[in-house]
């Protein structure tokens, strides 16, 4: 039997508590990328209204004006009720 509490992920996940941007259709929203990985992120926000069946755009800024921000589009694969408000679980789409 296995007890180990480690994640067996993929990716490693980075923390980065930075500002993220999504866009779904008309809808824009401001949240805070809780963390980072290759495959996803998880993003705080207040509230949504989003449509979880569609897919959005995630524009994350970088620290250097030198950089473009990063961008992808990516699915919601878990909507999170925590303390602060939501926790959106997303998931990177291939790129087409």
């Amino acid at each position: 039997m296995i007890t180990s509490t480690k994640e067996r992920r993929a990716f490693q996940r980075m923390v980065i508590n930075a500002p993220v941007t999504l866009y779904q259709q008309h809808r824009v929203l401001e949240g805070v990328c809780r963390d980072l990985s290759a495959n996803g992120m998880g993003v705080e926000i207040n509230q949504h209204d989003f449509d979880v069946a569609q897919p959005l755009r995630v524009s994350l800024a970088t620290s250097s004006n030198l950089l473009p921000p990063f961008e992808a589009q990516a699915r919601i694969v878990r909507v999170l009720e925590e303390d602060k408000g939501l926790l959106l679980a997303l998931e990177f789409l291939p790129q087409a």
